[in-house]
């Protein structure tokens, strides 16, 4: 187990150079530079300024020696500035000579997706796990009907066009919950409860609406894996010696059914950092989303490599993570990779 880890961990690093590399040359495809945006908001920017600031930010030098200028501060997890105006380290804080503290971007931003993204996967693997399970029990009965028939509704409806009914619903039309940002104009006002419900009420719809979209998929998923489960011979043989049918189902089947879910965790470990460029962006909440979202249009090549290849790097983290937890559930997987 431990050479497999080792093997395992080694070969991450040069998918994590290559992921790198690749999206390094994909966005220096895309057309215009920072240059081009401080050329729009000052007409009487002049071609010798864009090319000092080309200079400054290295853009004038071939591609490849800017991809190793840039590996070279990313192997010390320094991803460089925002190309934007205020010049804001791109990963974490940094001090300057006169002891200022300046925080990172992604710094700023993670909290808040995670935050957001944490909460609604609990809601909807506290909703998908009984869902699915009721699904399986009375399948082709009118639960399974009704369940399969949410289902159809989860995987059709849009992100963004709930995100807009929703807003308009409750924001709009009878003013129950805000529709944008994380707090209120008076939050440094409020007391401890009322920050608490101030947030908590900013977050209802960000945290609501992937929860309805993601629970569609995850409760088919339960549900087709015990289905599959019930018609083992082992749940059978259960039934056979006496054991009732709660425990069958949920000491036995249940937990075998959910192995495969435990890929699915470690592979949510990626969107939950990366946050949904859709959500927050229509909610303006100031998140790793949105932070993407503003530095692609911007050109801000730091902030976007920045962003892409913590996202990478947290995909292959989530692959390892799912990989060990399922040989740690399975018993068959573990002595797999043993002998492997």
């Amino acid at each position: 187990m431990l050479k497999y880890l080792i093997k395992r961990v080694l070969w991450m690093i040069p998918m994590l150079v290559g992921i790198s590399l690749i999206s390094f040359f994909i966005m220096h495809l895309a057309p215009g530079d920072i240059t081009n945006n401080e050329a729009a908001f000052n007409p009487k920017a002049s071609e010798e300024s864009r090319q000092k600031l080309r200079e400054m930010y290295n853009l004038d030098k071939p591609v490849i020696v800017q991809y190793g200028l840039w590996l070279k501060r990313m192997a010390t997890l320094d991803f460089g500035n925002s190309f934007a105006s205020h010049q804001k380290p791109v990963f974490w804080q940094k001090t300057d000579k006169e002891g200022n503290v300046t925080k990172g971007m992604i710094q700023e931003a993670l909290p808040i997706t995670l935050l957001i993204n944490v909460l609604g996967l609990v809601i909807t693997l506290t909703l998908a796990i009984p869902l699915g399970v009721i699904a399986a029990r009375n399948h082709m009965g009118w639960q399974d009907k009704s369940i399969t028939l949410f289902n159809f509704i989860g995987f059709s409806i849009p992100g963004f066009w709930l995100s807009l009914l929703l807003m308009y619903w409750l924001g709009v039309v009878n003013d129950w919950l805000p529709i944008s940002g994380i707090h209120s104009l008076n939050y440094e006002s409020l007391s401890t409860w009322g920050k608490i419900k101030d947030t908590l009420s900013h977050l209802m719809m960000p945290v609501i609406i992937p929860s309805i979209t993601g629970l569609a998929g995850i409760t088919l998923f339960i549900k087709n894996g015990m289905l599959d489960v019930l018609q083992q011979d082992y749940i059978t043989t259960a039934r056979a010696k006496g054991l009732n049918e709660h425990r069958v189902v949920y000491t036995h089947a249940l937990r075998n059914a959910l192995l495969p879910l435990i890929t699915i965790i470690g592979l949510s470990i990626p969107g939950l950092i990366g946050g949904s460029v859709i959500a927050e962006t229509i909610f303006a909440i100031p998140g790793m989303g949105k932070l993407f979202y503003d530095a692609v249009l911007m050109r801000d090549f730091p902030v976007v490599m920045g962003v892409l290849t913590i996202g990478a790097a947290l995909t292959l983290i989530g692959n390892l993570l799912a990989d060990i937890a399922y040989a740690w559930a399975d018993p068959r997987v573990r002595r797999g990779v043993v002998r492997n």
